[in-house]
């Protein structure tokens, strides 16, 4: 099987546990590092700033000052920059001409080491923003978020096609189950596109009923679980020491040397 891990500073994803990412939240520069000191506290291998969530990031120069102060709080640990748009479940709308800019402000700023990108965003061209990007030696996360539902099985084969054609460098699915066939079903595809696409794979199913993708990512191919330290920043997210706990006694119980 091809080597589809991938490096940032430190961090390798793709191999071993599922990587486990703390979103941080708060609307000004104070909430920002309170919640960034309490992620940090959690010891997560990489957080993500979570930029929809501030009350004055659309402001010029804005997101560069934030993340500088996160980067002055997590000292070496990876972030990740995402501005969640309200259409996929974020705090705030924006154009993809003004979610363009910041992005790539982000990306210059060089306290951000993955972006995260709403590939398939009405009117972005994903493609050229994740060049830009990638020009600036930063690595992406392309993403697509159904908060209201599960798509059909042929249809997330689909999303992950678009997204792998994007360009970036993990793909990223979040869907909302209404029954377990479609946790079930978000497992099936997850452990199909960790042999069948190019890119590492993302997953999660929200919610309470789909709490179970949260823990099981190096069972089924998932290599990053978003998990809490406070905040929540989507429905069903674990606090970050429980899925700590979990993956390491499934890790022990599916590694080749545990005896049973």
């Amino acid at each position: 099987m091809k080597d589809k891990t991938i490096k940032t500073g430190n961090l390798t994803i793709g191999e071993g546990m599922p990587k486990i990412c703390i979103p941080v939240m708060g609307k000004n520069l104070e909430e920002i590092t309170e919640h960034t000191k309490r992620a940090v506290s959690a010891q997560p291998d990489l957080l993500e700033w979570r930029a929809d969530s501030y009350e004055k990031i659309l402001e010029p120069g804005k997101a560069r000052e934030a993340l500088r102060q996160i980067r002055e709080t997590a000292g070496q640990l990876p972030i990740l920059f995402t501005f969640r748009s309200a259409a996929e479940g974020g705090e705030k709308a924006i154009t993809p001409e003004t979610y363009t800019a910041l992005c790539i402000e982000a990306a210059i700023s060089g306290y951000a080491d993955l972006i995260d990108i709403e590939a398939k965003m009405e009117g972005l061209d994903a493609a050229g923003l994740i060049k830009s990007i990638h020009q600036e030696n930063r690595l992406v996360i392309a993403s697509r978020h159904y908060f209201h539902k599960t798509p059909e099985e042929d249809e997330m084969r689909e999303i992950f096609k678009t997204l792998e054609h994007s360009g970036a460098d993990i793909l990223k699915l979040a869907v909302m189950p209404q029954t377990l066939q479609d946790v079930i079903n978000l497992l099936d595809i997850t452990q199909e596109m960790q042999t069948a696409a190019s890119r590492l794979v993302i997953t999660m199913s929200m919610g309470p009923l789909g709490a179970i993708t949260r823990i099981s990512g190096e069972t089924f191919g998932s290599c990053i679980t978003y998990a809490s330290a406070g905040a929540t920043s989507a429905p069903g997210q674990l606090p970050a020491e429980e899925v700590r706990t979990i993956q390491e006694i499934l890790h022990r119980s599916t590694t080749p040397s545990s005896k049973h």
